[in-house]
Formats: C-alpha cells, sequence, structure tokens
C-alpha cells in the first residue's frame, strides 16, 4: 500500500512537472508569435509611411 502511495505522488509530481514545462514552451512559442506579428505590423506601417512621404516629396 506505501508503494502505491510513493507510486502515486511520483507520477503526479511528474505530471505537474511535464504540464508545466508544456505550458512554459506554449507561452513561450505564444509570445514569439505575438513579436512577430507585432514587426510585421510595423514594417508594413513604416512602408506605407515611407510610400506616402515618397509621394509627398514627388509632389513638391
Amino acid at each position: 500500500m506505501e508503494n502505491a502511495r510513493a507510486l502515486d505522488d511520483k507520477l503526479r509530481r511528474i505530471i505537474r512537472e511535464v504540464s508545466n514545462s508544456t505550458g512554459t514552451e506554449i507561452k513561450r512559442d505564444l509570445l514569439q508569435e505575438l513579436a512577430t506579428a507585432i514587426d510585421a505590423k510595423q514594417s508594413r506601417d513604416m512602408r506605407k509611411f515611407l510610400d506616402s512621404f515618397n509621394r509627398a516629396l514627388k509632389k513638391i
């Protein structure tokens, strides 16, 4: 009976550690995807600004 309890405790700890590790990896991946999306949006916004600025300069 003691062995079963010890095994149960060990399994619970292992499951908790794996779950925490997986959660951390998922959060890291989501943050990376968010950073990539923000960079892409900033690049598009900068491109739009530069195109607009270029058109304004050509009109002068």
